[in-house]
């Protein structure tokens, strides 16, 4: 239970002491305080259950009238304290009754506004009040009673500062006897064992004659390091002079000892940080991946290196394992195993390995892997290196393929397409040669037109080539498979826009078609008109926001219909990331032509992913 009121140094160690009755009430008498010996002996516990329970109502009809009379007494001069005996106390009887001092509480403006009682059972009948503090000679009888709490060391100087009483923990404390201690200059005991700055400040404190708190070290037995906590309150006799000091001391070596320990924590703390700025910056410019686990293999740190390699983000990367971020299903299981085995041995590991980017493209490694330690040999996670060995890792077999696909594209470039352009140069020169005719120019343009349409082809074929024949031609048929009502084309150039726009209309006249040059106002429109059903075309690169931007934020509206990538763009990597995106059925090149249109089944209303 708190006490209640301003608490000053002396009654803060009665009340730690626990060897008295100590008591407070309001004005009104309604206990508010009662300190633990006082809760158990006297059985307060339920009555400050109740509330506005009142002191007088604990005490028998003479009591009452005894504490009355104090009471006023204390109220006619607030700075004289007064003694009254209490016989009974609630349930509790006393052979020879409890002593109380009654003395008056006052706020800052020295208003009364509450009583404080401390008291001891009596041992004998008195017939005058018991003196708790006396001006007189030493030591006091009753004040070693107070004091005996053997977790306080308790000194009693006079005005030169010699010592004239010293409570037992003293003499248990530094091993010492009353002969030791008494009559003896109390400075003597630290000038030689305290630090220089301690014992100066100590000094000065007893010399200004105030009520001081410091702390100041000693040695005790076996020469062992004390810190004590010393509280000193100067003793004024009735006259106003200064006759000295008491001196209450608080062991508190643990709480020092521990504070110094954190102090060296955190210098120690502060270097690491400084080293590990050090060691961030170095990383920071490397080219190799670098990440730190802890000690259950739980990334916990990597550098930009990293997901500029394998394209994950620190956020993404951190509190995952190495091997489930990285490792797919090509990834050899015996590799997977390694890994394993050194985190669970602690070991070291330097492997090339077939690992995963995010956008899921396949990537050989070179992956060192080295335990760390710290300054006491123990154990404190792992540090991670990642070298890129693409290059080195062809196989003989892919290069092979590669000789074989160069070899193709050779004979595309020479033959087919080469083919076809010279036809093409051929009809030109002969329609220059013919006179105007409707009907041969018509048969001349068709012969055109199959012309582009094989050098079409056959630039898809050399582009599939290139790409080792990868998934960046796609089918049709799931494209246009839901019922429309407009056709959004958004790509930047103006003329490819028209250009599409007439063509969807040759083929589809009843259905609405819509141009944007601007991501923003395609957005715009969309959210404004969300129950529209609607086949969305966009080109992937603009000069500010980009086609990417566009799919992210369409991405956030949460529409069900589909989205069709309409560029020039032939990069491998675009046609893998964009599938990601789940509403996006088709990744088309450009031009977009009448048979592909064509195809568009309307009135079906089944959709597939990009395969």
């Amino acid at each position: 239970m708190q006490y209640p009121y301003s608490l000053d140094s002396t009654l803060a160690v009665l009340i730690q002491a626990n060897l008295q009755f100590i008591i407070s009430t309001d004005l009104f008498g309604n206990i508010n305080y009662c300190n633990n010996k006082s809760a158990e002996q006297l059985k307060l516990e339920n009555v400050l259950q109740q509330s506005d329970q009142k002191l007088l109502q604990l005490l028998s009809e003479s009591d009452k009238l005894n504490y009355r009379r104090t009471v006023q007494k204390c109220l006619e001069d607030i700075s004289q304290s007064q003694t009254v005996c209490f016989h009974s106390l609630g349930e509790m009887d006393f052979k020879f009754g409890i002593q109380f001092i009654v003395s008056v509480i006052s706020d800052e403006t020295f208003n009364a506004i509450g009583f404080l009682l401390i008291g001891q059972e009596l041992t004998k009948p008195v017939d005058h009040p018991v003196e708790l503090i006396k001006n007189d000679s030493l030591p006091y009888e009753d004040l070693k009673t107070l004091l005996g709490n053997k977790q306080i060391m308790v000194w009693m100087l006079d005005k030169n500062q010699k010592c004239k009483y010293a409570n037992e923990s003293i003499y248990t404390r530094f091993n010492s006897s009353p002969m030791q201690e008494m009559g003896k200059s109390f400075l003597n005991r630290f000038r030689l064992n305290a630090l220089p700055e301690t014992f100066t400040a100590f000094e000065k404190s007893l010399s200004e004659k105030k009520e001081f708190s410091l702390e100041i070290n000693s040695q005790t037995i076996a020469d062992q390091q004390l810190w004590l906590q010393i509280i000193g309150i100067p003793r004024i006799n009735n006259n106003g002079f200064f006759e000295g000091f008491i001196l209450y001391g608080t062991d508190i070596s643990v709480i020092h000892d521990a504070a110094h320990s954190m102090k060296k924590q955190t210098e120690l703390i502060s270097i690491l940080n400084k080293e590990y700025a050090k060691f961030k910056r170095l990383a920071s410019i490397s080219n190799q991946g670098i990440l730190i686990t802890n000690t259950i293999n739980h990334i916990t740190w990597m550098n930009d290196a990293v997901t500029n390699l394998m394209g994950y983000s620190y956020k993404e990367a951190v509190g995952k394992q190495d091997f489930q971020l990285f490792c797919g299903n090509d990834t050899s299981s015996v590799d997977i195993s390694y890994i394993k085995s050194s985190v669970c041995d602690i070991s070291s590991l330097h492997k090339e390995m077939l690992l995963y980017k995010k956008s899921g493209q396949k990537l050989w490694i070179e992956l060192i892997k080295e335990p760390i330690y710290d300054e006491n040999n123990k154990f404190c996670g792992f540090f991670i290196i990642l070298n890129d060995i693409q290059i080195k890792k062809i196989s003989e077999k892919e290069i092979a393929q590669q000789i074989l696909s160069l070899k193709r594209m050779s004979f595309i470039a020479s033959h087919e397409i080469r083919h076809e352009f010279t036809k093409i140069m051929q009809v030109t020169q002969t329609i220059q040669l013919q006179e105007p005719d409707i009907a041969v120019y018509q048969k001349l343009l068709g012969e055109i037109e199959k012309s582009t349409e094989r050098v079409n082809k056959a630039i898809f074929e050399l582009n599939d080539q290139i790409n080792f024949a990868t998934s960046n031609t796609l089918s049709l048929d799931a494209f246009l498979n839901q019922e429309i009502e407009e056709i959004l084309l958004i790509d930047d150039d103006k003329l490819v826009n028209e250009m599409n726009r007439m063509l969807i209309k040759s083929v589809h006249p009843d259905i609405e078609v819509k141009l944007f040059t601007d991501v923003d106002y395609a957005l715009s429109h969309i959210i404004s008109n969300p129950e529209t059903k609607r086949k969305i075309f966009v080109d992937l690169n603009f000069p500010q926001k980009s086609g990417w931007f566009f799919l992210d934020e369409y991405k956030k509206i949460g529409q069900p219909w589909s989205v069709v990538v309409l560029t020039s763009s032939l990069e491998q990597e675009d046609i893998e990331y964009s599938k990601q995106y789940e509403f996006i059925t088709h990744y088309m090149t450009k031009p977009l032509n009448v048979e592909q249109l064509k195809q568009l089944k309307i009135l079906s209303a089944s959709r597939h992913q990009i395969a």
